[in-house]
């Protein structure tokens, strides 16, 4: 047995030791830019955490705690938000509220009630990205996801509520009505996001979301907020204004008579009525709500003309849907444009309808005239209308600024495509620029479709989006788009080999009939 020599105990390495920092030795600079990371990251738990160490980091931490609020249609929510505002120190550090502007649906009865009870959490266990149709070459997996979470979709949640719970259920429900139209006859809640908005002096965005416009969806909040009711918001079209027109009036007319510069202001979807005179709102509040942008530099609105929603009849039937009256009145009345050009300072317009049918609900001439904005960088238009003379002086005005376009379902009432499209290339110096949807002109041959759907092309875009886009950047030698040929290629190998790309169906006579656009081109640069 070898003989293992012992090393004297002086030799001996000395035990570890751990070497601690007082975290309350830190500096102050230091303590602030650790909250600034966690700032970047959104983990508010941990900055709440953080602020538990000791009153030096509590203090500090307060200026990052909240820097966006979250508000929703329901008392107890109004209160929090006026509990914030009362603080000294994070009352300051808000700078965007928002704003998910949903109401409860009312149901004529309990039976009706339990057909529309909703689970929470329930659409977010569906594939992620919502319900797509799978593409030609998907897979036999996901073949089978899209069958699973279509059954799910069309047998929607299993219920296993007790009576008792549900009757318990249904009176939470129905209190939440009431305390909904309480805030409605005050005029919704005006007089508290008055005091709220004096108390926060630097804020600057407002996102105002209904019908799951902003932000990819409803969020986990409000679900849980409404849960023990069994029931979830969702839209304002069973109120006599119309969806989120009184939110936004309560929300702008605070703004101003706080005298706040918001810089950011995005609201859908609201119903086009926002901008209309009516019993509570006359002249003087569409002013003040007017006043209130005067800041702003980023605008985004997505109008609805629907005065209410009703599922699958909101696709079939399209009686309730006000085009008409929103065009009429849009084109006798200038308050949408006068709203619209109340920025001086804009840089950014996103400018959304929802639905051109029989016709765009309004024109360019009308919601924007001939204003022009001196720094005006980024424009997106959708369901809109204008002549080709009015579309093109718009480039013109913005020249010198205007480096993003976006163009979506526009109809030309005078003109053409080739034409306008080409004055485009010459006036503007475009970073970037996208079509998409139907544009279509008074001639009735002349309906090009852009941006095909994702999941009928195999993820691939369609070659005239490509070519016209790249021509609107860079320009070239004139290229010729033979419709024809670019879409019957994308459908040939994209979609279905055997179908007729511009095949459609009389409604009246149930005959496949076919369309064939001429081809256009541009010309040279």
């Amino acid at each position: 047995m070898a003989n293992t020599a012992a090393m004297p105990h002086s030799s001996r390495m000395p035990p570890p030791t751990t070497t601690t920092f007082p975290l309350s030795h830190l500096p102050n600079e230091i303590i602030h830019m650790v909250f600034v990371q966690l700032t970047y990251r959104y983990q508010q738990k941990d900055i709440a955490h953080l602020r538990l160490v000791c009153k030096r980091f509590a203090d500090i931490g307060n200026f990052y705690l909240i820097s966006e609020a979250h508000l929703f249609f329901k008392s107890s929510q109004f209160q929090q938000l006026r509990h914030i505002s009362q603080h000294p120190t994070v009352s300051k550090t808000v700078k965007t509220l928002f704003y998910e502007a949903d109401t409860l649906s009312h149901y004529g009865s309990m039976q009706e009630w339990k057909q529309n009870i909703c689970v929470p959490g329930w659409f977010r266990d569906l594939a992620p990205g919502g319900l797509t149709f799978p593409s030609p070459t998907a897979t036999e997996r996901e073949k089978r996801a899209y069958k699973r979470d279509l059954d799910k979709m069309m047998h929607g949640p299993k219920l296993t509520h007790s009576n008792t719970l549900l009757r318990r259920a249904y009176d939470v429900y129905a209190g939440y009505l009431a305390d909904q139209e309480v805030m409605r006859q005050q005029d919704y809640n005006l007089g508290i996001l008055k005091d709220v908005m004096t108390k926060m002096p630097n804020l600057k965005t407002i996102e105002m979301s209904t019908e799951c416009c902003l932000n990819n969806g409803r969020s986990t909040r409000m679900e849980t907020a409404f849960k023990d009711g069994l029931s979830s918001p969702y839209g304002d079209r069973q109120g006599g204004e119309g969806c989120g027109v009184g939110q936004l009036r309560s929300i702008l007319v605070a703004a101003d008579a706080a005298g706040l510069k918001l810089e950011t202001l995005s609201v859908g979807n609201v119903d086009w009525r926002f901008f209309t005179e009516s019993s509570k709102q006359d002249i003087q509040v569409l002013r003040k709500m007017q006043r209130a942008l005067r800041s702003i530099r980023t605008l985004k609105l997505y109008i609805s003309t629907s005065s209410e929603y009703d599922d699958d009849a909101y696709f079939d039937d399209l009686s309730h849907v006000m085009v008409p009256e929103c065009a009429q009145y849009l084109h006798e009345n200038s308050h949408l444009k006068d709203f619209v050009t109340a920025t001086p300072d804009l840089e950014r317009l996103d400018f959304n309808f929802d639905c051109d049918d029989p016709y765009p609900p309004a024109s360019m001439c009308d919601a924007v005239g001939a204003f022009k904005w001196h720094s005006l960088r980024v424009v997106a238009f959708a369901y809109i209308a204008a002549d080709e003379d009015c579309l093109a002086h718009f480039f013109e005005r913005h020249s010198s600024t205007l480096r993003k376009v976006r163009l979506e379902s526009f109809l030309l009432t005078t003109g053409s495509w080739p034409s306008l499209l080409k004055s485009a290339r010459k006036a503007l110096k475009l970073e970037q620029a996208s079509l998409s949807g139907k544009l279509s002109s008074a001639d009735p041959l002349e309906s090009y479709y852009f941006d095909l759907p994702a999941g009928l092309n195999g993820g691939r875009r369609a070659k005239i989006d490509v070519v016209v886009e790249k021509y609107l950047l860079k320009g070239g030698d004139g290229p010729l788009l033979d419709l024809n040929y670019l879409v019957d290629k994308h459908y040939r190998t994209y979609v279905d080999p055997d179908e007729e790309p511009w095949a459609y169906v009389d409604t009246e006579s149930d005959e496949v009939r076919t369309f064939r656009p001429y081809s256009w081109s541009f010309g040279s640069q």
